[in-house]
């Protein structure tokens, strides 16, 4: 046994409790260890007291298995032995973001050129720094390398576009890849099991073969969806982890907080986006934490999952688990959400 007093996990080292089991979510590395819940509340309980007269006191039959555990965390470099446990201060755990919009998803397919526009104007003045851009049936390069030419001096970081596969569309797409340093990423969905045999000029631009011909394919919730960062862990404490500074703009022009919800803020042609964006009305979404969702709060994995308002187990609470997540955290077990005998009715009610 090592003679210091006192096992702290590193700071990144974030314990989250859930109703069955624990998580420790290491914010540095991006990896999730699930525990036993009883393992997990030693961990929260135990921060800056001395562990070894801890044990002795309210865990002495337990001992060996705790010690065990503390040494497997120490090798996976998750904690570590210190008798000077307070120069180890906590993360800050405050979120901070300065613009009135983080992100945006557009659906640009049916878009007009004027109201791209406007679209992208608005985005540049709400200081939004990243962007989603959907074509579900149509590769609308044309409209894409519109838009993207409306923010060749602004603080926009990245542009992710999602569009069909197109095989005698490839040498347009290789071009606007190419062309703006601020396209990151394009997704072409839909595509066939062969298509990865596809060799590309850039590296920006890779292939699903997951079909993705409508808005009902997002809101999966699934561990390789997972974003276990920092700023993710600390916005979720006091924000929705999908809705928190979002916008989006529907095929029809509809502001939305997502494009897959139903209510309508009002259309690009008619209204100030700018205004729109900073209403309370429109924010009423972003303080909708995991903490206040039902199950979601019982969760382990609620500080990195992704959410979803969309698409909810019930359509008439905004609070309501997400429809598309198939984990229980009372029974600490996966399942097949859309294959749930319990979500049919929802699942018909949204025509997914």
């Amino acid at each position: 046994m090592t003679s210091k007093r006192t096992f702290k996990l590193f700071a990144n080292c974030k314990v989250v409790l859930g109703a069955l089991n624990a998580t420790i979510n290491d914010l540095h590395r991006g990896r999730v260890y699930s525990i036993p819940r009883s393992l997990g509340t030693f961990l929260s309980e135990n921060s800056n007291i001395n562990t070894q007269k801890y044990i002795q006191e309210k865990w002495e039959e337990d001992k060996k298995t705790i010690l065990e555990y503390l040494e497997f965390l120490e090798s996976k470099e998750l904690g570590f032995w210190t008798n000077e446990p307070e120069k180890f201060p906590d993360l800050n755990h405050t979120w901070k973001s300065p613009e009135h919009i983080n992100n945006a998803i557009i659906e640009i397919e049916k878009l007009s050129f004027e109201n791209i526009r406007k679209i992208a104007q608005a985005l540049n003045a709400l200081l939004c720094k990243h962007v989603e851009i959907r074509c579900y049936k149509n590769a609308s390069i044309d409209k894409i390398d519109f838009f993207a030419s409306n923010f060749v001096e602004s603080t926009l970081k990245s542009i992710v576009v999602f569009l069909p596969m197109k095989e005698n569309k490839i040498p347009e797409i290789e071009k606007l890849s190419l062309k703006f340093p601020r396209i990151a990423l394009i997704i072409l969905h839909s595509a066939k099991d062969n298509s990865s045999t596809l060799s590309f000029k850039s590296q920006k631009i890779k292939t699903i073969t997951r079909t993705v011909d409508n808005r009902t394919h997002c809101g999966i919730i699934e561990p390789n969806m997972f974003s276990i960062k920092i700023p993710v862990f600390m916005e979720s404490l006091e924000h929705n982890s999908c809705l928190n500074k979002k916008l989006s703009v529907d095929m029809d022009g509809e502001i939305k907080n997502c494009p897959s919800m139903r209510e309508s803020f009002g259309n690009v042609a008619d209204v100030n986006i700018e205004e729109i964006a900073k209403s309370d009305s429109f924010r009423k979404t972003w303080k909708i934490t995991k903490d206040t969702i039902g199950v979601c709060r019982d969760c382990e994995y609620r500080r990195v999952c992704t959410d979803c308002r969309a698409y909810v187990d019930n359509p008439k609470d905004i609070h309501s688990k997400p429809l598309k997540c198939g984990y229980d955290p009372y029974k600490g077990e996966w399942s097949d959400w859309s294959k749930n005998p319990l979500k049919k009715e929802t699942i018909q009610f949204y025509n997914i």
